[in-house]
C-alpha cells in the first residue's frame, strides 16, 4: 500500500492547503491506513494530527520537512527518541537557519528515517546515517539515475 511520507498541512505556511480534518477525509477516501505529517520546520499540528488519525483509524507518523538556508530533508520518527531528535533538529534550525542539515543531524539522527532529494545532501548524510535509515526522496524534476 502507498503511504504519503511527505505531507504538509495548513500548519506549513504557504506550502500546505489542507486542514487536518480535510487531510483525514481525503486519506480515508483513498483507503490509506498510515500517513506522515511533515510540516515545514515545526510540529505545531502534530498532537491534533494524532487525535484526528485516531478518529479516522489511520496510523500517524511523526515527521518534519527540515529546511535550512543550505538544504532540506524529510525526517520521520522511528522511535520516541527519534521524535525527540526531530524536536531537537527543529529547535536547531530556529536557532540558526544558516546551518546545514548534515551539521544539524550529525548528533541528532538516532531513531530517525531520513529522506533526501538532493544528491549533494545525500552524499554527506551517507557518511553517518545507516543505509537502512537513509532514503532518496523522488520529486518531480529529479532524474531517477541521479537518485541511485
Amino acid at each position: 500500500m502507498f503511504i504519503h511520507l511527505n505531507t504538509h498541512s495548513v500548519y506549513s505556511s504557504m506550502r500546505g492547503l489542507l486542514s487536518l480534518p480535510d487531510l483525514m477525509n481525503l486519506s480515508r477516501s483513498y483507503g490509506m491506513d498510515t500517513l506522515a505529517l511533515t510540516d515545514v520546520n515545526g510540529m505545531w499540528g502534530f498532537i491534533r494530527f494524532v487525535q484526528h488519525c485516531k478518529d479516522a483509524k489511520i496510523k500517524p507518523i511523526a515527521g518534519v520537512n527540515l529546511i535550512t538556508e543550505k538544504d532540506e530533508t524529510i525526517l520521520l520518527a522511528e522511535t520516541q527518541y527519534g521524535y525527540e531528535n526531530i524536536c531537537r533538529a527543529v529547535s536547531a534550525v530556529h536557532d540558526d537557519p544558516r546551518q546545514s542539515v548534515t551539521d544539524i543531524l550529525r548528533s541528532r539522527s538516532a531513531g530517525l528515517f531520513v529522506l533526501a532529494h538532493k544528491e549533494s545532501t545525500s552524499k554527506k548524510l551517507i557518511d553517518f546515517i545507516p543505509d537502512t535509515h537513509l532514503f532518496v526522496e523522488l520529486r518531480s524534476g529529479v532524474q531517477e539515475s541521479s537518485a541511485q
